[in-house]
C-alpha cells in the first residue's frame, strides 16, 4: 500500500505537467504545435535515459536508493521550471526532470514486480497500476484548476509538493533487493547493447509503443484540440472519467488474464483503444469525449499492466529488473517520440487527422502481436 501511495505521487507529477506543458508552451512562449510536441515530449526522452542506464545498474544503485535520490531531484526541478523565462532552457529542464522520474519510477515498480507471487502476478500488478491511474485522474484535474485559478508557475510548484509528499513516503518504504551474482557482474562490465534491454521482452514491449504512441496524441493534445474546437480544456473531466473506468476494469482484467490467458484479453483492449481515438476524430460534440474516455480507459488503461505482466512472466525472476526497465522504456519511447509526430500531424492535417491517423497506429499494435506474442501467448494459468 506504501508503494502504491509513492508510485500515485510520481504519476501525478507527470501526468499533472505532460497534459499542461503544450498547451503552456502554446500560451505562454507563443510558439507553433511542432515545438510544443518537443516541449512535451522533451520529459519522457529524459525517461527513456533513465531506462537505459537503470535497466542496467538499477539493482547495482538499489532500488530504495535510486527512487529516493529521483523523488529529490524531481522536487528540485520541478521548482527551478516555475521560473524559467526561455523556452530552450525549459526543454532542458523538462528532459533532467525526466531523468528522476523514470530513475524513481524503476525503483519503485521493480521493487513491487518482484514482490507479486507468480500464480496473481497479472491481478497483482493491475492493483498496483490504480496507482497510476488515479495520478491519471488527479493530476490533469489539478493541473486544468491551477491554470484556471492561478498561473502556469503554480503547475510546477505542485509538482514539487506531489515529489515531496512521495519522498516522505519513500522514506519509510521497505523494497525488496536482489544479490547480485557473477553472470550478473560480468554483465555489469559489458557494455554491449544487450546488456542495457531483455532481448526475449522486445517483440510484447514494442506493442506498447505503439499503444503509448497512440495514447500520446491525448495526453498532449486533447486540451489545445478542445480549446480549438470552442470546447474549452476538458482534459481534467475527460482523464477523471477515463481514470474511474480505468479503476472498474483493473478489478477485474488482471484476474482474467490469469484465468483465461493473454490473448483473451490484450485483443479487446487494443480493439478499445483503437475505437477511442477513432470517436475524437468524430469529434468533441456532446458525451463524444466521455466515450472516447471509456474506450481509451479500457483500451489503454488497463493495457499497461497486462503488457507489464507478460513481461516479467516472459523474463522470469532473475531478469525481472531488467525486464521491467525494457517494458517502461518502450512505453516512454511512445510517450516521447509521440508528441512530436502528433505535432507534425496536427501541423500537416489538424487535430482530426492526427487522431485518424493514431487510430491506424492502433490497428498496427494488434497486427504486431498477433505476429509476436499472441500465436505463442499462454492459455493456461501461471503455476504458483
Amino acid at each position: 500500500m506504501l508503494a502504491i501511495f509513492v508510485n500515485f505521487c510520481i504519476a501525478a507529477i507527470m501526468y499533472l505537467l505532460i497534459t499542461t506543458t503544450a498547451l503552456y508552451a502554446l500560451d505562454r512562449f507563443r510558439t507553433d504545435e511542432v515545438v510544443a510536441g518537443i516541449v512535451s515530449g522533451s520529459f519522457i526522452v529524459g525517461a527513456i535515459v533513465a531506462r537505459l542506464v537503470g535497466g542496467k545498474f538499477l539493482d547495482v544503485m538499489g532500488r530504495r536508493r535510486t527512487l529516493v535520490v529521483g523523488l529529490v531531484v524531481c522536487v528540485v526541478l520541478a521548482l527551478a521550471q516555475a521560473f524559467v523565462t526561455d523556452l530552450w532552457l525549459l526543454v532542458l529542464l523538462r528532459g533532467l526532470h525526466g531523468v528522476a522520474f523514470g530513475a524513481a519510477s524503476s525503483g519503485v515498480s521493480t521493487g513491487v514486480l518482484a514482490s507479486i507471487p507468480a500464480s496473481r502476478r497479472s491481478e497483482g500488478a493491475g492493483y498496483y497500476g490504480l496507482s497510476t491511474t488515479f495520478g491519471s485522474a488527479i493530476g490533469p484535474l489539478m493541473g486544468i484548476l491551477l491554470i484556471e485559478r492561478f498561473d502556469y508557475a503554480a503547475l510546477f510548484i505542485a509538482a514539487a509538493l506531489w515529489g515531496a509528499v512521495g519522498l516522505g513516503a519513500a522514506l519509510v518504504l521497505r523494497l525488496p533487493e536482489r544479490v547480485l551474482t557473477d553472470a550478473d557482474r560480468a554483465r555489469l562490465r559489458s557494455w554491449h547493447p544487450w546488456t542495457f534491454v531483455e532481448r526475449s521482452v522486445l517483440p510484447i514491449s514494442a506493442v506498447m509503443l505503439i499503444a503509448s504512441i497512440g495514447f500520446s496524441g491525448v495526453l498532449s493534445f486533447l486540451n489545445p484540440y478542445s480549446v480549438s474546437e470552442d470546447a474549452g480544456p476538458i482534459g481534467g473531466s475527460y482523464f477523471l472519467f477515463y481514470a474511474g473506468v480505468v479503476f472498474v476494469s483493473r478489478l477485474f482484467v488482471g484476474r482474467l488474464q490469469d484465468r483465461f490467458g493473454d490473448n483473451a484479453v490484450v485483443y479487446p483492449l487494443l480493439a478499445c483503444l483503437t475505437a477511442g481515438l477513432l470517436v475524437l476524430w468524430v469529434g468533441l460534440e456532446g458525451a463524444l469525449p466521455f466515450v472516447s474516455a471509456a474506450f481509451l480507459g479500457f483500451g489503454f488503461g488497463a493495457m499497461m499492466p497486462t503488457i507489464q505482466s507478460i513481461v516479467v512472466s516472459t523474463a522470469g525472476p532473475e531478469r525481472v529488473a531488467l525486464a521491467t526497465t525494457t517494458f517502461f522504456l518502450a512505453a516512454d519511447i511512445g510517450f516521447g517520440v509521440g508528441p512530436i509526430v502528433d505535432g507534425a500531424l496536427v501541423a500537416a492535417f489538424g487535430y482530426r487527422g492526427m487522431y485518424l491517423a493514431l487510430a491506424g497506429v492502433a490497428v498496427v499494435g494488434i497486427v504486431l502481436y498477433l505476429l509476436t506474442h499472441g500465436r505463442i501467448a499462454r492459455r493456461t494459468p501461471l503455476a504458483a
